[in-house]
């Protein structure tokens, strides 16, 4: 009994800490609820995300997540070619060969060096591929082909695990006038500089994308407003989040866990903002979801809004639902502690009813 209690107040006392965290965080300026038309479309995204959900998994097809960094479909089914690598290595040796044939004229041939640096790749010799994508943009003079090579350059050294290469090909991508043409590459290096967690460098590359934050497509977009999330910047996320519900709700090019995380973000934004109103009627929308990822957030999120609001009875019915359902996400551990928690508040409370004491556990 000792423990079960001390357990109960290390628990108890963690989410007191949140709730004055909570309690000292008024509303931002942007922290108006969503207009009519941002909530349309918030019902829009996820009505679409659910009929693509159902028909993939009636289809009994695997979600079709592009593989990072080279955004290349992931691979299904059985391998039909193979001496696939043979004939790469192969076209390699010839390459190289005619690359030495031709003597003087071979500065005329950066197409013979990029599908080198492309041949390596296939590989997955990324070091041979680096040289020659640094080959190719040397003898790329009109540029034909520089779009090309500095995003697949970037992202061999990516795959190389090349820091260095990395922030050199950053540097030379926000070194640029302008964004358009290369979205793909600052995608690249917002996520590389998430991964390292390099938020110095991260800030430099959207400040970069803010000067032309009009005209950015929505892949990119998205990875702005998560970027500014990470950075603990929810206004400009949030202001990112908005356009993004203005496009219709088709995937934008976003998997599904990515187009989740917008359904999540949006009302989790209002809730920390200290808008418990808009947060809790877009988790009241989330609850009715036909994806078990996004109800189960929904009743966990409004357990939390009750047990702020005092709601300790109802908060711990919804915190029990949470904690008894299909194990999603390590955050249900905590709703099963606070199904405890919030019944023994409770239960003190109107035991401490006649003497006055349960004022104390009234917000």
């Amino acid at each position: 009994m000792i423990v079960k209690n001390t357990h109960l107040i290390r628990t108890g006392a963690c989410f007191c800490l949140v709730f004055i965290l909570f309690s000292f965080s008024g509303p931002s300026a942007g922290a108006a609820g969503l207009t009519n038309s941002e909530s349309d479309g918030y019902l829009q995204w996820m009505h679409s995300l659910e009929k693509v959900m159902e028909s993939r998994k009636e289809a009994g097809i695997e979600e079709g997540n592009l593989l990072y960094p080279f955004d290349r479909p992931g691979w299904q089914g059985e391998e039909t070619r193979p001496f696939r690598h043979l004939s790469i290595s192969k076209a390699v040796l010839e390459l190289e060969q005619e690359w030495l044939l031709r003597g003087s004229e071979k500065v005329n041939s950066p197409l013979i060096a990029l599908a080198n640096a492309r041949n390596y790749v296939n590989l997955s010799e990324y070091d041979s591929a680096l040289v020659w994508y640094e080959k190719a943009a040397e003898l790329d003079k009109e540029n034909n082909f520089m779009r090309e090579i500095s995003k697949e350059r970037m992202a061999s050294a990516a795959a190389n695990r090349d820091s260095m290469g990395m922030l050199a090909a950053i540097t030379n991508t926000i070194g640029t006038t302008k964004i358009t043409g290369k979205e793909n590459e600052y995608i690249l290096a917002l996520r590389w500089l998430l991964v390292q967690r390099d938020s110095e460098t991260l800030d430099l590359v959207l400040q970069k994308i803010k000067q032309d934050q009009n005209n950015l497509t929505d892949r990119l977009r998205f990875w702005v407003a998560y970027s500014h999330s990470w950075r603990k910047r929810g206004d400009e996320s949030m202001s990112h989040l908005r356009i993004l519900l203005g496009s219709g709700g088709l995937s934008r090019d976003l998997t599904e866990s990515q187009r989740s995380w917008v359904l999540f973000a949006i009302p989790d934004y209002f809730f920390l903002s200290g808008d418990h109103a808009s947060s809790r009627s877009l988790y009241e929308v989330l609850t009715r979801s036909a994806i078990p990822e996004l109800s189960t957030w929904g009743r966990y999120q409004i357990a939390n809004l009750d047990f702020l609001n005092g709601l300790y009875l109802r908060a711990s019915e919804g915190f029990k639902r949470v904690c008894e359902g299909d194990r999603i996400g390590s955050w249900q551990d905590q709703a099963c502690e606070m199904a405890i928690v919030a019944t023994e508040i409770e239960r003190i409370k109107s035991e401490g009813e006649p003497y006055g004491a349960g004022s104390f556990y009234t917000p």
